[in-house]
């Protein structure tokens, strides 16, 4: 055991030169009590001294999204002789708390991108249990060769845990798409911190997709391109499973594909936008040889290189269009590679329209509550496409410092604006207006431009503290509860329906709301097929009117004995 706890304190030493700057205590919220927040981290059941417990704000809307706003520090506390720790003044919140320490696997967590759990702080809240079960992290080591033995350098190497159905564990797709551990110069791959179970593991780039870099196609354990031949791996915890060599397969030959982008209402070429392929039939995906997109020249033109055989989808990656005033749009198409090389393929584009305006907080010219409106995502749905989102700072779906907003690349149809559900707290879009007069929705034309629009958002402080009481059983072990809400009675539908997460203790905290009244929804985020029956005897829906800046109570019943035509 001495050894084991040494190791520990081993890696939270680096981990702690790492992350100093995230050691310090998050900035007191004004007029709010602190609170704390306890537990024991348990390594094979003994405490597990040295260990790292982080507590980071969270970002509470259920998506896993790379943001562009500062996130406050995190605190952290490491554990004592014991294996318990404490974080005091911490300021109320929603946070996500975990513990470091990779070579150990953390009982209950499947996302290495979204490690630890969801807690719900209120002020003056005391938070004990927040315990943490480490068990000694499986190995798995090999190498990765191609076909004459050589070995394969820098190439991904993911291991994938299957479920007791023999499939694969679900993660989330930024999980699946980003390799954790990689060859080195030997060819050689070591994968460390597992979980005792089953798995595959496979050399590429996300599942069957991708490849491995070279001319390689993505392979699983032992020289299998099909997931279905891939051979399984069961490791124990503490154990080592060695000699899990990979023999990466080659790509098949490619052909070329080629054709060309132009106006649907002129037949006119349409230069320099970027247009982008992948595969959406089964079998070998897309090679990692050759691009996968192409810019269009002076006459429209774009041309892909060594394209495996494959049924594929082409579109338009970028939608500025230089020197035509307006952006473009146009519809994707498909295309099947066979044994030759593909040509006369035509992408038609429309012009896209532009939303532009201004943006106002009803009653409030406070510089620091108009500085939060940066904060906001805008996007518009049309009735003739999905949703578009707004992306980086200062791009298309965002407010500007001055307070002026811009949405391009808007495709005709019926539209609404709408705000994004990782907008600030407080912040509501009451109601859009155009040229004085509130409007539900834009009626769009190809190359509209759309101006003298007026976004008026309105600010709150009501808080909804909730918990959730279950009768007549208990909940699937393992189950995660989500409470969405949405704002009733709205002409506008500027509300989205938002997610908070149910914290191990059942409660729940929706904060920054304006008045009104809401409609809370109930339901089991993930649990095995087995519990499906349970799963839909969860579903509750209740009201909740939000009458100022208070504290509101509320009860969310789960009635396992009811039926379900009686909910």
């Amino acid at each position: 055991m001495k050894r084991i706890n040494s190791h520990i304190l081993l890696l939270i030493c680096f981990t702690v030169l790492l992350t100093v700057a995230a050691r310090g205590q998050a900035p007191q919220a004004a007029g709010k009590a602190p609170a704390t927040v306890a537990g024991r981290v348990a390594l094979d059941g003994a405490g597990a001294p040295g260990a790292q417990v982080m507590l980071k704000p969270f970002i509470n809307d259920g998506v896993t999204r790379i943001t562009f706003v500062e996130q406050p520090p995190a605190l952290s506390a490491t554990t004592d002789a014991e294996g318990r720790y404490r974080l005091t003044a911490v300021p109320p919140g929603t946070y996500r708390i975990s513990v470091f320490a990779p070579a150990y696997a953390v009982e209950g967590e499947k996302d290495p991108l979204t490690p630890g759990r969801t807690i719900n702080v209120a002020e003056g809240d005391n938070v004990e249990n927040a315990d943490f079960s480490l068990t000694r992290g499986a190995v798995i080591t090999g190498k990765v060769t191609d076909d004459k033995d050589y070995p394969v350098i820098d190439a991904p190497v993911n291991a994938y845990k299957l479920n007791p159905n023999g499939k694969r564990q679900q993660l989330s797709p930024l999980s699946s798409a980003v390799p954790r551990w990689m060859t080195d110069d030997r060819g050689v791959y070591r994968i460390f911190g597992l979980e005792a179970g089953r798995y595959l593991v496979a050399a590429g780039f996300g599942s069957i997709g991708g490849g491995t870099g070279g001319g390689y196609r993505t392979t699983f354990h032992p020289d299998a391109v099909e997931e279905a031949q891939a051979r399984i791996i069961e490791v124990k915890s503490g154990e080592e499973a060695s000699n899990i060599d990979i023999t990466v397969a080659s790509s098949v030959k490619g052909y070329a594909v080629a054709g060309r982008v132009v106006e649907a209402d002129t037949d006119r070429p349409v230069p320099g936008v970027t247009v982008n392929y992948n595969a959406i039939g089964r079998g070998m995906s897309i090679s990692a040889v050759g691009p996968h997109s192409a810019v269009t020249n002076a006459l429209g033109e774009f041309r892909f290189e060594n394209v495996p055989p494959n049924s594929y989808r082409a579109f338009i990656v970028n939608i500025n269009t230089p020197g035509r005033g307006a952006s473009t749009l146009g519809d994707e198409i498909k295309f099947d590679v066979v044994t030759g090389d593909v040509s006369g393929l035509e992408i038609r584009v429309t012009r896209g329209a532009t939303i532009s305006g201004v943006v106002a907080i009803e009653g409030s010219n406070d510089p620091a509550l108009r500085a939060k409106l940066a904060q906001v995502s805008l996007f518009v749905r049309s009735d003739s496409g999905p949703a578009m989102i707004g992306g980086a700072p200062g791009g298309n779906g965002t407010i500007s410092p001055n307070g002026t907003f811009k949405l391009s690349s808007v495709q005709p149809g019926k539209t609404r604006i709408l705000t994004g559900v990782n907008s600030p707290k407080g912040l509501a879009l009451a109601r859009v207006e155009h040229n004085g007069v509130e409007v539900n929705e834009f009626y769009v034309n190809a190359g509209d431009q759309i101006s003298g629009v007026r976004l008026v958002f309105t600010y709150g402080a009501g808080v909804i503290a909730g918990r959730i009481e279950v009768k007549g059983g208990s909940l699937p072990a393992g189950a995660r509860l989500r409470v969405s809400y949405r704002l009733e009675g709205r002409s506008v539908t500027g509300q989205p329906i938002k997610p908070v997460e149910v914290d191990g203790r059942g409660q729940f905290v929706i904060e920054g709301l304006i008045q009104g009244t809401y409609k809370l929804f109930l339901n089991v985020l993930s649990s095995t097929p087995a519990d499906e029956d349970t799963i839909k005897r969860t579903a509750v829906a209740q009201s909740v009117t939000v009458a100022g800046e208070g504290r509101h109570d509320v009860t969310l019943v789960v009635d396992l004995t009811a039926k379900e035509k009686d909910r």
